[in-house]
């Protein structure tokens, strides 16, 4: 089973609109033909990892992707604008007191994952990029700079570290395929608000083509 997944469900609205699912639950499609199913699984890195857990303790799941919106941290606007679509293959969790210097994840944490970037790669040319998950969203552009800088991040998305974690230690291959909508900063959640709706239309349409769903 292929399961592609968002933190909500609006992310994934342009998707279903194509009318080839059937609803199983208020947040999960299946399609009629393919072993593919559509979930919304929550939001920030408890809730969706809780929802992740418990999509795969229902269905078998064998390669999966997360897609919705991310930020682009301002280092790497001009090479990546608004309204691109990027495939990160690395993600970190990060913390601004690791940046600060006044915390640390203990040796035990994993803080860094790599997801399949042959699958990465089909999806969007940015699959070297780096992508970086926050408790937060980065609301300053100051403490932009020094966490771009700090992790060498191109990327901010706050589900993307539970997602890569759990296809690492469930061995799934993974993927991601985020529309950049943001600036990461202080006017971000505006520019979100206005570029949401159409990079879930674009991501919409590429996944549809790439996953023969039509």
């Amino acid at each position: 089973m292929q399961l592609i997944c968002s933190a909500v469900i609006e992310e994934l609205e342009p998707l279903l609109q194509l009318s080839i699912f059937n609803q199983v639950s208020p947040v999960m499609f299946v399609h009629r033909q393919k072993p593919v199913v559509v979930a919304a699984l929550g939001v920030g890195l408890v809730d969706f990892a809780i929802g992740f857990q418990a999509l795969l303790g229902e269905y078998q799941v064998d390669g999966a992707l997360l897609t919705g919106t991310c930020g682009v941290y301002p280092g790497a606007l001009q090479k990546w604008p608004i309204g691109s679509l990027v495939s990160p293959s690395k993600i970190s969790l990060g913390d601004l007191s690791e940046v600060d210097q006044t915390g640390y994840f203990p040796a035990p944490v994993i803080s860094t994952c790599f997801l399949d970037e042959s699958f990465s790669r089909r999806l969007a040319p940015a699959s070297d990029t780096h992508c970086l998950t926050l408790t937060t969203i980065t609301s300053d552009e100051r403490a932009a700079a020094r966490i771009e800088t700090h992790y060498q991040a191109h990327f901010e998305q706050m589900e993307a570290y539970a997602f890569a974690r759990l296809c690492q230690r469930q061995k799934i291959s993974g993927a991601l395929l985020f529309a950049v909508a943001n600036q990461v900063g202080r006017d971000g959640h505006l520019q979100w608000l206005d570029n949401a709706r159409q990079g879930a239309c674009l991501s919409a349409s590429l996944l549809s083509e790439k996953f023969d769903l039509e």
